[in-house]
């Protein structure tokens, strides 16, 4: 719940423009960094976290879980990664935000902006997966790796400047808050079925 709030809250601020000037202002500042080396990075590290790029890793994850039988965790990140991956779709057409446009871009994005959706899933799959490990001896590894899958992607969006911080800010925020949906769900169910025997 504290999640939705917080989302509610910054589609208040953006669509009243009270964020622009510190998105494009942060924009500014990162582009004054570039350079051809950090352009064809992000430009290839940007694609991990794309449709394709998520449909490979998340495969490879619900593999390795459903190889060890671990039905409800491969569960949870099936459903929270697909889940994700429509409510954006559902979002971007809600909410129709353009795209920034302050320089010269590297790559062509022809979606509405708000929330990113590279944002979105690469938190729903970064989530899950630290989610599913916290409880076990990977969990710092998961905390790293998931993590640093998230801000990395997330920092990959705004270097390219296809979209505001707010964009990546909303996407952790709904992933999150859909990650606990999820989560809640698959858990009352197991409830219900465990007292039903």
């Amino acid at each position: 719940m504290l999640l939705i709030v917080a989302f509610v809250e910054l589609v208040e601020e953006v669509f009243e423009g009270e964020t622009l000037f510190y998105d494009e202002a942060i924009l500014n500042g990162i582009n004054s960094f570039s350079t051809p080396l950090f352009d064809s990075f992000f430009v290839g590290i940007t694609q991990l976290g794309g449709v394709f790029g998520i449909i490979i890793l998340t495969t490879i994850l619900l593999a390795l879980l459903l190889r060890r039988k671990l039905y409800q965790k491969a569960l949870i990140v099936g459903a929270t990664v697909a889940g994700a991956g429509v409510l954006n779709i559902v979002l971007k057409l809600i909410f129709e935000r353009a795209r920034p446009d302050l320089w010269e871009q590297l790559i062509v994005e022809t979606s509405f902006s708000f929330p990113s959706g590279h944002a979105m899933i690469t938190a729903a799959l970064g989530l899950s997966l630290i989610f599913i490990c916290w409880n076990t001896r990977f969990r710092w590894l998961a905390v790293a790796l998931g993590s640093s899958f998230i801000i990395v992607i997330g920092f990959s969006r705004l270097y390219l400047g296809v979209h505001y911080p707010t964009d990546i800010l909303a996407g952790w925020v709904v992933s999150g808050a859909w990650l606990s949906t999820v989560v809640t769900i698959v858990n009352v169910n197991l409830l219900r079925k465990n007292l039903a025997k």
